[in-house]
């Protein structure tokens, strides 16, 4: 990964290229009045010398000169340098010369005899370009380094999932096997932490199929008209024992003939996920809403409502990104029943792409310390229109 510094005042690297020495050292003198440093050189070919070897930000030249001139020094440090900025000095007889050098690439040109004023101007808008130029390298090299990164994460996943689809699978079926002998027995317990353990496995590996999908734009919607409301209480009947272990209130206000057109299983994905959410950070004891409506414009709202813990007001827009997980990762510890248990930090993100697929938004707002509401927003869409 490259490293991309910005250039300041104080690195700014300039070469003043003027055959009298008297002129070179008022030049140096202004400059280091002005905050910048630079280097001397009394004709072209010196200072084509020593551009190979430093990299200058901006060659300040004469035109004449004896040895190499102004002009050929241009040309050459244009062909071999095209991004090294030039500034030229010339008399009032030469600005005819000096407009040619800029066709030919220069900056600007300064008139002599030099009113030092102007020059500074004229110089520090020069490297103010050479700044806003470094600093869209950089910004570049930046967002390279990143789609660098994302392409290895997204590489990471989708052979994490295939690799451990199978020997999940595996473990899966053998304690389903295993099971019936050892109703009963004292080892019992043990195969039920192992049933436990393997099924959480099971759902990992399937979150990440999901955003394997999603990654590789494979998120085909299947959508159907379909009430609500059973299936709502599909997730209410799964959830039940957490919320009960949890001694959590839960009210949901689902009409009961209300119909929706999505993606049914999807759906049940995102409000699945916005409750079991509520549920690992409220409280023991809290209060969950859930409640499903159809706006003015015909749109569904899903809203879930809970009085746990909240989320920081820099942190809300942050929740909907993959892995990102609220509070300091040092406390992590993983559980979909344990207040403040966490996962992988992918579920929302799967939410916010799922509703996005549907052409929908997902809202929250919340408080710290009393609580936060999701709400879902999809507009229904006529049959065949989703993809």
């Amino acid at each position: 990964m490259v490293e991309c510094q910005k250039a300041t005042v104080e690195t700014f690297q300039i070469l003043v290229v003027e055959d009298e020495a008297p002129i070179r050292m008022v030049w140096k003198r202004f400059l280091d009045r002005w905050g910048l440093s630079a280097d001397l050189a009394q004709h072209g070919q010196e200072a084509l010398d020593k551009t190979r070897q430093t990299p200058y930000h901006l060659v300040i030249t004469d035109l004449t000169m004896p040895v190499m001139t102004g002009q050929e020094l241009i040309y050459t440090l244009k062909r071999e340098q095209p991004q090294l900025e030039v500034i030229v000095t010339t008399g009032q007889g030469s600005i005819e010369i000096a407009v040619e050098m800029m066709k030919a690439g220069a900056y600007d040109f300064i008139t002599k005899p030099i009113n030092f004023e102007s020059a500074e101007y004229v110089i520090k808008k020069c490297l103010a370009k050479v700044e806003a130029q470094e600093e869209n390298l950089r910004l570049r090299q930046i967002n390279r380094d990143l789609e660098e990164l994302n392409m290895i994460k997204e590489k990471f996943i989708a052979i994490t999932n295939h690799e451990l689809r199978t020997p999940v699978s595996v473990i899966c079926s053998i304690v389903d096997i295993l099971a019936p002998q050892f109703d009963g027995k004292d080892e019992e317990p043990l195969l039920g932490m192992i049933t436990s353990a393997a099924q959480h496995l099971k759902e990992i590996v399937n979150e990440m199929h999901e955003l394997s999908q999603i990654n590789s734009e494979k998120l085909n919607l299947r959508p159907t008209l379909f009430e609500l409301l059973p299936l709502c209480e599909e997730i209410q009947a799964e959830l039940a024992w957490t919320i009960n272990e949890r001694k959590h209130e839960t009210c949901w206000k689902i009409p009961p003939q209300l119909s929706v057109r999505a993606d049914r299983v999807k759906l049940k994905k995102v409000l699945r996920e916005m409750v079991q959410n509520a549920v690992k950070f409220t409280d023991d004891g809290g209060k969950i809403d859930v409640a499903a409506v159809l706006d003015d414009e015909n749109r569904l709202v899903l809203t879930v409502r809970d009085n746990g813990v909240g989320i920081p007001l820099d942190e809300s827009e942050k929740i909907f990104q993959l892995f990102y997980e609220v509070g300091d990762t040092i406390n992590h510890h993983t559980s979909k029943l344990e207040f403040r248990g966490r996962g992988m930090g992918i579920g929302l993100a799967i939410v916010s792409d799922i509703v996005k697929a549907h052409r929908g938004k997902i809202d929250v707002k919340s408080e710290v310390d009393k609580g936060s509401e999701f709400t879902v927003t999809i507009p229904q869409q006529p049959p065949n229109s989703l993809s």
